[in-house]
Formats: structure tokens, C-alpha cells, sequence
């Protein structure tokens, strides 16, 4: 074996490293930041009925996004202590889940999802009150069910302040759309899991209703429960 070649060699990778190393130095060297985990407070430190009159009352766009489902509550005549009283979760439709049509039948909100004689409706008043009502009280749910008190992946069924009966059929004239089949819920259940992924780059281990509506913005914390935004219909058939 040449031992003067393996030397040779040796000296050359040696005088790379170190003309790598000298450029090295010619770069500023970079400072440690010691940074604080910065994380959103989700309480709103008012009740979840203040919280819908705040954003659906309010004079700009952002103050107005539960405007439709607070005119739906009012036409409905529900009883609006419903949404002060403690140990509930809330599901709170925007507008966009309200009142969105579309010729694709899954990407729609209340309006297009449940048609009047076969077609979509205007407005609130298109609809029998009694069958309103019963929507959004299925909207409510006994408990407190959330990022901070769901299992990891695994749905639970929950009860809604429906009362037993309100979706065994549904009223003359009232359809769902194909995309939405319409399937008796006696209970008046519904499901809540986390999901165990990441949908998209703007939603981490969302919140996922009856198997097909994730939550737009979920675990927002209420004095009196939780409240989870949906942009889109929510179905009252359970997962097959």
C-alpha cells in the first residue's frame, strides 16, 4: 500500500474542512432567542347567548356573523335562556351555513340542504316554526364536549336538547337534498369526535360532527359551555 497517497489524500479532505470552516467565519453569527410559547385564549368570558348577540348584532362584517342564525332563533320562538345555561355545547351555524346555495349539493348550508317542495329556500319564514325550533335545539347539546374534554379519535354520541321524536319524520313539503338523504333520528343524537389528522394546512385535528361536518372554528369557551362554528349544513342523520 502507498502510504504517501493515503496521505496526499488525508491533507487535501483536511484542507476542504478546514477552508469550509475559515468561510464559516466570515458569516455573523446567529443570536438564541429564548421564546415564550404564545398561545390563544379561547374563553370569551361572557355567556354563550352574549357571545351570539355580540358577533350577530354587532355594526361591522366580523360583528355579523350570526346574524341569520340569531333571526332563525327568533323566528323559531326557542326559549334563548336555552343558550345561558351551564354545561351545554353550542353549535353555532355562520351565515354561509345558513343561508348558502349551490349546484354542488354537499357544499351548502341550511337553505339548500332542506328544500321547500323540492327547492331551496330564501329565508327563515319558508319553513314551518315548530320544525325551526327543533333544528336548532339539535344544535344544543347536554355536556361540555371539546378539544379539552373529547377522547383522542373516538366519537361519542351525545345528546341534543331535541326532544325525543323531532326528527322521526319530516314535515309536508320538507325534503332533504340527495346529497344530504334524511334518516330518523328518534334521540335526536349526534356525534362528536376529533379527528387523528390534518385536513388542510389551515385546520389541525378538527372537531368532526355526525361523521361529515368539521368544525370551522371549535373549543371556543363560553362562561356556560363550549361553542363550536360551522360553515356549512349540518345534517340531523347519525353516521351509517
Amino acid at each position: 500500500m502507498n502510504l504517501s497517497k493515503i496521505f496526499f489524500g488525508s491533507a487535501i479532505v483536511f484542507i476542504g474542512f478546514a477552508l469550509s470552516l475559515s468561510s464559516c467565519k466570515k458569516l455573523a453569527l446567529q443570536k438564541d432567542y429564548n421564546r415564550a410559547p404564545d398561545t390563544v385564549d379561547t374563553h370569551v368570558y361572557m355567556t354563550a347567548w352574549d357571545y351570539l348577540k355580540k358577533r350577530a348584532l354587532g355594526t361591522n362584517a366580523n360583528d355579523t356573523i350570526w346574524k341569520a342564525f340569531y333571526n332563525g332563533i327568533i323566528y323559531s320562538g326557542i326559549d334563548t335562556n336555552e343558550y345561558s345555561k351551564p354545561n351545554r355545547t353550542y353549535i353555532f351555524p355562520n351565515t354561509e351555513a345558513i343561508t348558502r346555495t349551490n349546484s354542488n349539493l354537499s357544499d351548502v348550508g341550511f337553505y339548500g340542504a332542506v328544500l321547500v317542495n323540492g327547492k331551496s329556500g330564501k329565508t327563515w319564514t319558508d319553513y314551518p316554526k315548530d320544525f325551526v325550533k327543533a333544528y336548532l335545539q339539535y344544535l344544543i347539546a347536554d355536556g361540555v364536549y371539546n378539544h379539552y374534554t373529547l377522547p383522542p379519535t373516538n366519537a361519542v354520541e351525545v345528546t341534543s336538547i331535541a326532544p325525543p321524536g323531532s326528527f322521526d319524520t319530516l314535515p309536508k313539503g320538507i325534503t332533504f337534498n340527495s346529497a344530504y338523504p334524511f334518516v330518523p333520528n328518534h334521540n335526536s343524537k349526534m356525534t362528536i369526535q376529533v379527528l387523528n389528522s390534518s385536513p388542510s394546512n389551515t385546520s389541525d385535528y378538527p372537531i368532526q360532527l355526525n361523521g361529515i361536518r368539521n368544525v370551522r372554528t371549535s373549543s371556543i369557551q363560553a362562561t356556560n359551555g363550549t361553542i363550536h362554528a360551522i360553515d356549512r349544513f349540518l345534517t340531523t342523520t347519525l353516521p351509517q
